[in-house]
């Protein structure tokens, strides 16, 4: 919806589709007819009409956030004040919006770089101030200017402590400099004070080890997203699920997944990439709307061929657009399959992350929904197909129905299974622009880890490195047990009876997981136990277990106190948490303290990792 103007924001507010028949009293009567219909299709098709005929759908569909040279001059005058006053964080973000704002072949454009690499370079950040300025020069930045660019660059270069490649720089900078239309002393003065920059010492930590995340045991050979050591099963109370045919230990990665689509949260628009979701100070534009930006070009050139190029340009690209049939046939295959509902969205024995018929048979509950939940989806879904018809898309009336209603399962679906992610504010720039250290980045929809099921007391943590998503065990899982997420509703933070009425009102269940059905006490109660109370059902040492728990509370205590990240303490963690697990009956606030720090030096570390390619 964010591409369109504002007379169609009225269609994502749910009053709207029901004013009219509340104000006539006749919503009683829509429920009752809606709920009478036979198939998915037939629903789908009297919404349609009812919203038509009340008018209460979208009229008109177009653009309205194209390039705009005026504009982007207005945006960037506003960021050379607040980089005059060095007010440098403002100035980024303002350029920012001026380089996704302007024509990409216009000198607006080039000058938007330019400027956003100086905001960058004051900002420390170096890297993306030296990516910037190569993108401003392969641009054709101004010949007489171009000396200010390369020597920012041998600036960058030997803060970087990379002297060598400065000194080359160097050579470059002199020649542009005998180009520029400065007078002779101006010309020694910046000849002379880069030259003594580069005579200073400028050693860095060069210690930018990586740490490698891999699957244990390698990838599951028929859903590749999983650890060899993780299959799917099925059961008739909990559907399709996820267990492991193998002990195991806190800290083993059982999943990576890559998601299928995602939508990014609105402010992270001109921060994270359409495409990957990755966090980019300095992203590239979208070469026709200004609401998007990507971190490199072959995410801009995919995002685009992937579906934004029907975003981008709503308004005509749907003329053109091939695929109606294939997706009709696709759908109505995947609806009549009746073979084993364990094997649903496999294609040649593999269950893939990027396949549609992965995502499209994912569960949406309708048969679970009360009727005006259901409703109102199938309003959602007639505005997106009227949007469709009027940006041109050719939908012929006996395939309205097939395609409405596999808009209004994709909404459920989407609403049972879809992921939210965050991303801490790891450079300073970030955290300067985001005070929440709770960065959030994106929606996502993964169809494997769709697969989980809830428990209040979850036994796996999945954590976002630059948009995919991995799944580390936080408990350890005993050989053929069930796999379980959490649904944004712990037991330590969220009493019972709220978390049962959220889940059942947004997953359409009743929550019957052991800490449900116990009671367990919240965080704020388990907090003030003390030790002597922990009940051991091993014959361990007591000395032993306390030992472990003062080195615990010596790390967080380092962590709160910012002494360290903790990264160097995780495999501790892992074995104090599995030294509770083992040994002390739960629910016990050690527990808890240990598994949150273990989250939380993941989530501040994740910069230091990279994902094994399989």
């Amino acid at each position: 919806m964010e591409m369109l103007n504002h007379d169609v924001l009225p269609y994502t507010n749910d009053l709207y589709y029901t004013d009219c028949f509340q104000k006539n009293e006749i919503m009683g009567e829509v429920y009752i007819a809606f709920a009478k219909l036979p198939t998915a299709a037939d629903k789908f098709l009297y919404t349609y009409n009812i919203l038509k005929k009340y008018n209460k759908l979208p009229m008109e569909c177009k653009l309205t956030n194209p390039k705009c040279n005026k504009k982007a001059r207005l945006i960037r005058a506003d960021a050379n004040v607040k980089f005059q006053n060095k007010d440098y964080i403002s100035a980024f973000c303002e350029y920012n919006k001026c380089v996704m704002t302007a024509k990409i072949d216009s000198k607006d454009f080039v000058f938007a770089l330019a400027n956003r690499s100086a905001a960058l370079y004051y900002l420390e950040e170096y890297e993306a101030c030296i990516h910037d300025i190569h993108q401003a020069l392969a641009k054709n930045y101004p010949i007489e200017l171009a000396y200010k660019l390369y020597e920012r660059e041998v600036k960058c270069l030997q803060l970087m402590g990379k002297t060598s490649q400065a000194k080359l720089k160097f050579k470059e900078l002199l020649y542009h400099l005998s180009r520029a239309s400065l007078s002779k002393e101006n010309k020694k003065d910046i000849e002379m004070q880069i030259k003594r920059l580069l005579k200073e010492t400028n050693k860095k930590d060069t210690n930018n080890q990586l740490n490698l995340i891999k699957l244990l045991g390698g990838p599951n050979r028929n859903i590749p997203a999983l650890s060899k050591f993780v299959k799917m099963k099925y059961s008739e109370s909990m559907g399709r699920c996820l267990v492991v045919s193998s002990d195991i230990n806190p800290g083993d990665v059982l999943a990576i997944e890559k998601p299928y689509a995602g939508v990014l949260r609105r402010e992270s628009y001109e921060y994270n990439c359409q495409n990957c979701f990755k966090r980019c100070l300095n992203g590239i534009p979208c070469l026709k709307c200004t609401l998007v930006i990507y971190c490199n070009e072959t995410c801009r050139v995919k995002s685009y061929e992937n579906g934004h190029k029907y975003e981008c340009s709503i308004f005509s690209t749907f003329n053109n657009w091939p695929r109606l049939d294939k997706y009709i046939a696709t759908v109505l295959a995947l609806n009549a399959e009746t073979s084993d509902p364990m094997m649903r969205g496999f294609n040649n024995g593999k269950y893939l992350s990027d396949q549609f018929c992965s995502v499209y048979t994912l569960e949406g509950n309708e048969t679970k929904r009360t009727v005006s939940d259901l409703f109102l989806r199938n309003c959602y879904a007639a505005s997106m197909v009227s949007i469709m018809k009027l940006a041109g898309l050719q939908i012929p009336d006996h395939q309205l129905g097939t395609v409405g209603e596999s808009l209004v399962h994709i909404i459920c679906a989407v609403s049972s299974n879809a992921h939210g992610i965050t991303q801490p504010p790891n450079h300073k720039t970030w955290s300067l622009i985001h005070e929440n250290k709770f960065m959030p980045v994106a929606s996502l929809l993964m169809p494997v880890l769709s697969l989980l099921n809830h428990h209040c007391d979850p036994n796996v943590v999945r954590h976002n490195y630059n948009g995919t998503i991995v799944l580390t065990a936080i408990q350890p899982i005993s050989k053929n047990s069930q796999i379980f997420d959490n649904y944004g509703l712990l037991y330590a933070t969220h009493p019972k009876e709220t978390r049962q009425q959220i889940l059942k009102k947004q997953y359409c269940f009743h929550c019957e997981c052991s800490s449900c059905e116990d009671n367990w006490p919240m965080y704020n109660v388990l907090s003030n136990q003390p030790q002597s109370e922990y009940i051991i059902f091993t014959d361990i040492s007591s000395h032993l277990i306390e030992k472990s728990s003062i080195k615990l509370y010596e790390i967080i205590n380092k962590i709160k106190t910012n002494e360290c990240d903790g990264l160097q303490y995780i495999q501790f963690l892992y074995s104090h948490l599995k030294l509770l697990y083992n040994n002390i009956k739960r629910p016990i606030g050690e527990y808890c303290d240990c598994q949150e720090t273990i989250k939380e030096i993941l989530y501040w570390t994740a910069n230091k990792f990279i994902i094994e390619d399989y």
